[in-house]
């Protein structure tokens, strides 16, 4: 390379300003290292000669035998392209001043850096438009001085550079291709891509893409998408090839990308167990869900059921079975559910129990006198009657439902032996069936003969359905074959003596 100016910027003794000097060659090597292509190690030797000072040192004999050279060693830094290539460099070595002067040549220590600028002609051929380095040194004075020591050095220079080595040598094609995402289900897209390297960016590359499944948008662009619709679970794979058509030979470079279809997701696997399966009213059954993913995802519970209560929360609920409930059967459904709202059901039955029949309690209807004939203390008088009359009329109006009448005795009358109560229990069944005036059917009367209490007849209401417990005691029925009902209407001369209890046998 050649070189065309050195601009030292320093000063010989007794006052002698240093010169440019125009007249120079400059030589550098530089190797780049094979892992960092753009960062080399940099020798760079250099010789600037035929320079003055000013004023001319004519006692010499001549004004023009300045000399300076430079020894360096550093490192630069290249920035490659295609075309224009900056660089940027450092370096420390050693001068060799001999300034047209005094006390001759003198060794200096040497240490700066710059930069410049090629133009690439060929892959082995350069021009070095400019290059610009900055070079501090020192030239000691033996004589009184006063200027600095020391030479700030700017070195100008231009020229050609030849490129050898395996460096200069294109570096092979290549291309990576990515697929994304990686893993999908059937029916979901992937995006493939394709990159080179070592392309040269200035040319206009073509692509090609094939796949071992799926369906290409485009099979000519850098970047394209597959449909995998249809596609089974396995591994696939795309292939991408660039291409540089205006390199000849060895202009393309092929590269896979692979992606796989997972299997369709599994939905949870349920099932549900109550216990007991059959509660009465008020009691409970707890139901246990047993649900796991066969994908491994995190699950999550909920319950419904048709009637009941329910509580409990995650995998369990309790039902609780209310009166009306009763008779029934509870359904009882849960469900699991994954991240991916993936969901599945079971159900739990439980049946409930039919609630008893209600009992019934008696209603007291009120009661009849026989204290005002002291002569036929069984008959229904005028009193009774009116009695018997009402109630004739709310037996007709309760259609449900039967009248038992107890006959009572007082304490004389079961002393003299008489069979009263049962008596009047008849009559005043008689007069409901045929002596009133609202004829009662007799399948809805009871006759039934009570301990001792008083001259009178009670009736009880009994309400369809079995008695509740605790009732009163409404004695023991009147065997109708042996004694017989008796019309209030009855002539008196055809009054009858009143009925005597039955001999033992």
């Amino acid at each position: 390379m050649d070189s065309n100016d050195l601009i030292p910027n320093g000063w010989a003794e007794l006052d002698y300003k240093i010169n440019n000097i125009p007249n120079a060659f400059d030589a550098s090597n530089t190797y780049y290292l094979p892992n960092e292509h753009n960062l080399g190690l940099l020798l760079d030797g250099s010789g600037h000669f035929l320079g003055g000072t000013t004023p001319p040192n004519l006692l010499n004999g001549s004004d023009d035998s300045t000399g300076v050279g430079y020894a360096l060693a550093g490192l630069q830094y290249k920035y490659h392209t295609s075309s224009l290539s900056p660089f940027f460099r450092g370096f420390l070595g050693a001068a060799n001043i001999s300034p047209d002067c005094c006390h001759g040549t003198v060794w200096s220590f040497a240490a700066g850096g710059g930069g410049g600028l090629d133009y690439k002609v060929k892959p082995r051929f350069s021009i070095r438009l400019i290059q610009a380095d900055y070079i501090y040194s020192q030239y000691p004075h033996v004589f009184p001085s006063t200027h600095p020591t020391q030479w700030n050095s700017v070195r100008l220079a231009f020229g050609v550079v030849f490129n050898i080595g395996n460096y200069c040598t294109p570096r092979p094609l290549s291309c990576t291709a990515s697929a994304t995402p990686a893993e999908v289900f059937a029916g979901e897209p992937v995006n493939v891509s394709a990159a080179g390297t070592n392309f040269d960016p200035k040319h206009a590359l073509t692509y090609g893409w094939s796949a071992t499944g799926g369906k290409l948008a485009s099979n000519t662009t850098q970047s394209t998408q597959i449909d995998t619709t249809g596609l089974g679970p396995g591994t696939y794979s795309a292939k991408a090839t660039i291409t540089d058509p205006k390199i000849k030979g060895s202009n393309s470079a092929p590269c896979p990308a692979a992606f796989v279809v997972k299997p369709p997701p599994q939905p949870p696997v349920v099932s549900c167990v109550a216990n007991p399966t059959r509660i009465d009213p008020g009691q409970t059954s707890t139901i246990t869900m047993t649900a796991s993913s066969p994908d491994q995802r995190p699950l999550t519970f909920r319950w419904t059921y048709s009637v009941g209560q329910l509580s409990g929360s995650g995998n369990t609920a309790v039902i609780t079975a209310t009166n009306n409930d009763a008779g029934s059967t509870i359904a009882v459904t849960g469900t699991a559910t994954d991240d991916r709202n993936l969901s599945a059901n079971c159900n739990g039955q439980v049946t409930v129990a039919k609630l008893p029949p209600p009992c019934v309690k008696l209603q007291d209807w009120g009661e009849c006198t026989f204290e005002k004939d002291p002569k036929r203390p069984w008959r229904v008088d005028n009193d009774c009657k009116d009695t018997l009359d009402k109630l004739a009329l709310r037996l007709q109006q309760t259609p449900n439902g039967k009248l038992v009448i107890v006959g009572y005795t007082d304490e004389s009358e079961a002393a003299a032996g008489q069979t009263l109560g049962a008596q009047r229990a008849v009559n005043a069944e008689y007069y409901l069936t045929s002596d009133g005036p609202n004829k009662i059917d007799a399948t809805r009367l009871q006759a039934r003969q009570g301990g001792i209490k008083a001259k009178a007849t009670h009736f009880s209401f009994v309400p369809d359905g079995d008695l509740c417990s605790g009732q009163p005691d409404l004695g023991t029925p009147v065997d109708e074959t042996k004694i017989k009902g008796q019309t209030r209407t009855q002539p008196a001369h055809h009054e009858m003596k009143a009925p005597t209890a039955p001999r033992a046998q």
